[in-house]
């Protein structure tokens, strides 16, 4: 597992919308405003500048591949639950080096996401209790980073377990939205499978659970109703075949999602603000 140390998601300079912000301040006199608005200008101005990031205790990961897994050592009657992130994915803002990556424990790491996404499966804006057509928060694939799947590359070999697969269990939940996992099948079968639903079983296609072959990777889309951080934990279950006698094994991981909007978003809304402030109608007074 990586001893990596755990660090503050700070902005390290400013982006287009700061820039934006100073030139519209700098041509602001202060006849044009009364001292009131000076003031809120202030503030506004810093909270602009400063946009910070909530500060985590855990590495941040953000953008490039990495999975969901577990270890198994032969004889043992537990998985060994962590994260895998691939070489070049982005943690703390530098890239992960070396060609197998690095592991980090379920608590150690938390993915941060913003991208978001329109929702066109009517099965999957049932499990997020939104309506098709709404603008919810995406990850899961490169397009929607960071790229999130499940992996079965740890455990041994798919003759040494019962029935050559694993069982996947969303177990627990905690987040301020609703969350779904789904994966689209092309053609010539085009349907959408809803495998993980945090708004409970009967939205999913087998009881918030997936029978995952051992050996397998998947990626799939990962969708999250609202802003905020999320808690996920996952069980893996299976039957080693591979000793003397069957052995059942069992292990569970609690992973954490950092929905973060863009921050451009917030920072072009209070602009609005800003300008309407200073610029807006006023009433004119008569003598």
């Amino acid at each position: 597992m990586s001893n990596r140390n755990p660090v503050e998601c700070t902005p390290a300079t400013l982006n287009c919308c700061n820039l934006l912000a100073l030139k519209l301040i700098a041509h602001i006199h202060f006849d044009q405003v009364k001292t009131k608005h000076f003031l809120l200008l202030a503030i506004l101005s810093t909270s602009l500048l400063a946009t910070p990031s909530p500060a985590h205790a855990q590495a941040i990961y953000t953008e490039g591949h990495g999975d969901l897994g577990v270890e198994y050592t032969p004889g043992s009657t537990e998985f060994e639950a962590h994260w895998h992130i691939g070489s070049g994915a982005i943690v703390d803002g530098q890239p992960v080096p070396g060609l197998d990556g690095e592991e980090f424990a379920p608590d150690a790491l938390i993915a941060q996401l913003g991208t978001t996404s329109t929702v066109s499966n009517a099965s999957v804006a049932s499990a997020l209790n939104v309506t098709t057509g709404s603008t919810v928060f995406r990850t899961g694939i490169t397009a929607y980073p960071p790229n999130i799947g499940f992996g079965l590359e740890e455990v041994g070999n798919p003759e040494d377990w019962l029935n050559g697969s694993i069982t996947l269990t969303l177990t627990n939940f905690s987040g301020p939205g609703q969350m779904a996992i789904s994966q689209t099948i092309g053609a010539p079968i085009n349907m959408t499978i809803v495998w993980f639903a945090s708004r409970g079983d009967s939205y999913t296609q087998a009881d918030n659970s997936w029978e995952f072959a051992v050996g397998g990777h998947q990626h799939n889309d990962w969708w999250f109703s609202e802003a905020g951080l999320y808690e996920l934990e996952f069980t893996w279950t299976g039957t080693y075949t591979g000793g003397e006698t069957p052995v059942a094994v069992s292990g569970s991981g609690t992973y954490g999602f950092d929905v973060v909007p863009e921050p451009g978003t917030w920072i072009l809304l209070s602009l609005g603000l800003l300008v309407l402030m200073v610029f807006g109608p006023r009433r004119r007074v008569l003598a």
